[in-house]
């Protein structure tokens, strides 16, 4: 092992778990366990008993900015989300969407729409929710799943209603949607 006479020049250094540089340093050098005062820098002496030093408060804490650090996702409190999951029969992959950014039946179609570029609107009866797959020739229904576990027909009930109680949506098969009141 290199003794210190090997390196001339160079100034001796000891690892100590006190603080760099100062007072505190070289008591830690000594050996000797600092006291509570050396550690606390108090000044509780006093000149004399009319002049009592009276510690002031400390300055209140302003929070600093970006701490805690908030996810982008929860700094949007404000506005009101119900993102629901769209599945469609057939279709290896599901998609979400949020509700609160629809206001009627038929935007939501459309963006079913655009979400899934295979469907198109059926446009034969106006009252109708119906999306078709041109290319296979298969009728799709649009459900969804509400607070109680129960599969309905998008638009059976009104629009608050259903985006307050819809849990998810699946664009159905007409031909498995019998049950549901689709003729």
């Amino acid at each position: 092992m290199p003794q210190l006479s090997d390196y001339p020049g160079c100034p001796k250094t000891d690892l100590t778990l006190g603080l760099p540089g100062g007072a505190a340093a070289e008591v830690a050098k000594s050996g000797v366990k600092r006291g509570f005062s050396d550690a606390v820098d108090l000044k509780l002496s006093t000149t004399s008993d009319d002049d009592v030093s009276v510690s002031t408060p400390p300055p209140s804490k302003a929070q600093v900015v970006g701490w805690p650090p908030v996810r982008s996702y929860r700094k949007k409190t404000t506005m009101t989300t119900k993102y629901v999951k769209v599945a469609v029969d057939g279709a290896p992959f599901l998609r979400k969407v949020d509700l609160e950014t629809y206001g009627t039946y038929q935007q939501l179609l459309s963006a079913f729409e655009d979400m899934f570029t295979f469907l198109t609107i059926c446009n034969n009866v106006v009252s109708e929710r119906k999306m078709m797959d041109s290319a296979n020739g298969i009728e799709y229904v649009p459900t969804y799943e509400d607070r109680d576990g129960d599969w309905m027909l998008v638009g059976d009930v009104p629009w608050k209603m259903f985006v307050e109680s819809c849990k998810r949506v699946r664009l159905m098969k007409s031909s498995e949607a019998i049950g549901l009141g689709i003729s």
